[in-house]
């Protein structure tokens, strides 16, 4: 139930990003798309009762293309997406760190901030175009 609802929400945001968001949707739904496809076989390769290294690279190239994407931008939404990215990046890097984490603990930290992520996108690029609509036509 969990994959369907993640599935539907990446299609949806993605769809919406490439149909509204401009060229920054359109680079946004590019990166994210090629990430979900390249966590697919980095998950089988590592467990989670240790750090998910071929992950980390993966979601830190996410990072490091949203940042990207981000400084060459000027909506904001793109600032909350790799937020929310870093949150996934951070949550790897405590792994690290702490060598006692949870394995139950780091599998849901590691894949719940794509929700936010993705939510970010889908309003962010509504509100970029209400506000874009509404310079058009001064009171």
């Amino acid at each position: 139930m969990l994959a369907a609802f993640f599935w539907l929400l990446t299609l949806s945001a993605c769809a919406f990003a490439m149909v509204y968001g401009g060229r920054d949707g359109r680079w946004f739904t590019l990166v994210f798309l090629l990430s979900v496809l390249l966590t697919m076989p980095a998950q089988l390769a590592g467990s989670w009762h240790a750090t998910q290294f071929w992950l980390t690279i993966v979601d830190t190239l996410l990072f490091v293309g949203l940042v990207w994407l981000m400084l060459r931008s000027t909506s904001y939404w793109l600032i909350w997406v790799a937020a929310s990215q870093l949150m996934t990046v951070l949550t790897h890097i405590a792994t690290l760190l702490l060598h006692g984490f949870s394995d139950k603990i780091y599998e849901g930290l590691s894949t719940v901030w794509v929700i936010p992520l993705l939510l970010f996108a889908i309003i962010g690029i509504e509100l970029d175009r209400k506000a874009l609509h509404d310079r058009s036509y001064p009171a």
